[in-house]
């Protein structure tokens, strides 16, 4: 196969769904020679911001001279994002090269009906502990896809672990409380392993505790082992950030990312290389490490005049966080907003959330097989439209005329915002 060939393979893959269980992972593994033991782990899981700490945690171990990889989910353009080390992507080829590796193994197992075939998420996690090994890498940062306990990523035995937060998502395999979805997600806590979060729910810190006592770790939360000392905006350049870290304390550090919520995200990562490394972070190669970071789709500013910004925000919580962002960084102009969402989210309460954030909103499709129908969205945002709401409706066919059409009414004083999914970026972001 090619690498176009190799991704088609991929996609194909989403039909086999969600399946929790690690026996066939766990399986492929194995045949590997125990691929997930080649290298030191740190683990992240959490309901949101789990990808911009498990990039924020890899870069800081790179520039603290750790050779260093993450893999992340889910991908906006490529599954080339999903994979990254020493400072880069992988290429299309060392893509290619991974799948070469795994592929072989994946028809081995789906011979022995482990449950049925191997899904794509587990395919990507092999290939994640395989790019740890042929690299020769010292340290991989892996975000769960789902929960923990029967996430593909789980088979490794990571050191430290980040919980960035919990609320109600994936109910249907995790729980339909806090309290079982936190049970899920801790379980990648294993012996010796140390964990900070940044939850501040009682219910989660209080399994957290019996999680960690239970392995004989140590548990370290925001607020009093480690918290956000100051965080100056800068606006659309980022923040000025001081952290009391476990270790240390670090000043003015820069972050060249939007959101409330990144700052909180830096402290934990930060939080998670101390752990990993047991000491404090050279100053400025922490600044050096945040200089470039960038996580795509995250209220990103991706155009300047007029202004959008792309956000990937998926679930209420994420739209809570979306509503403090267009307060703090837009608070008097109008907000044109693009909404698709997936009809497997609590997409009920998304709707109530933006009815009330647009001045006018843009209601369309993400495109794939998974996106709540145009017009059953059409019919909920009309149920769920208060006054004042949104000025104007309007219903269109695909995420690029939303936008077009978007561009077109919009003046030179308003923000275009598309959100409600990740997937309504990938024709969006570049």
């Amino acid at each position: 196969m090619d690498y176009t060939q190799a991704s088609q393979y991929l996609d194909r893959c989403l039909i086999f769904g969600i399946k929790p269980s690690l026996t066939r992972i766990q399986k492929m593994v194995e045949l590997m020679d125990d691929v997930h033991k080649c290298c030191r782990f740190i683990h992240v899981v959490g309901t949101n911001g789990k990808t911009s700490v498990t990039k924020m945690a890899a870069a800081i171990l790179w520039g603290q001279g750790v050779s260093c990889g993450y893999h992340v989910s889910p991908h906006i353009h490529s599954y080339r994002e999903r994979f990254w080390y020493n400072g880069r992507n992988i290429t299309a080829q060392e893509f290619l090269n991974l799948f070469d590796l795994v592929y072989p193994v994946v028809q081995q197992v789906n011979k022995l009906d482990l449950g049925g075939p191997v899904t794509q998420f587990e395919i990507i996690a092999a290939m994640g502990f395989v790019m740890a090994r042929e690299m020769g890498l010292e340290a991989m940062v892996l975000e769960a896809g789902m929960g923990g306990r029967w996430d593909a990523t789980n088979v490794a035995h990571a050191e430290a672990v980040g919980l960035t937060g919990v609320s109600l998502e994936h109910t249907q395999f995790l729980g339909n409380t806090i309290e079982e979805i936190a049970n899920e997600k801790v379980q990648v806590i294993k012996i010796g392993a140390h964990a900070a979060t940044l939850s501040q729910d009682k219910r989660v810190l209080e399994i957290m505790k019996q999680k960690i006592k239970q392995q004989q770790g140590k548990l370290y939360v925001y607020g009093k082992e480690f918290e956000v000392a100051n965080a100056d905006s800068r606006q659309f350049l980022g923040w000025k950030v001081d952290i009391r870290g476990i270790m240390d304390n670090y000043h003015a550090v820069s972050l060249p990312l939007l959101g409330q919520y990144q700052p909180k995200n830096l402290s934990l990562a930060l939080a998670l290389a101390e752990l990993f490394r047991g000491r404090a972070a050279e100053g400025k190669r922490l600044e050096k490490s945040m200089a470039n970071i960038r996580v795509g789709g995250r209220f990103e500013l991706i155009r300047k005049d007029p202004m959008v910004v792309a956000d990937a925000s998926h679930n209420p919580e994420g739209m809570q966080w979306l509503a403090k962002n267009l307060e703090d960084y837009y608070p008097k102009g109008r907000k044109i907003i693009i909404f698709a969402v997936l009809k497997d989210k609590d997409f009920r309460t998304m709707i109530e959330q933006v009815v009330g954030l647009a001045h006018i909103l843009i209601i369309t499709s993400t495109g794939t097989e998974r996106s709540l129908d145009i017009d059953l969205l059409e019919k909920e945002v009309l149920a769920a439209r208060v006054m004042p709401g949104p000025e104007q409706i309007y219903k269109m066919d695909s995420i690029k005329n939303s936008l077009n059409y978007a561009l077109k009414i919009c003046k030179s004083s308003d923000m275009i915002c598309i959100t409600g999914s990740i997937t309504n970026l990938e024709h969006i972001v570049s």
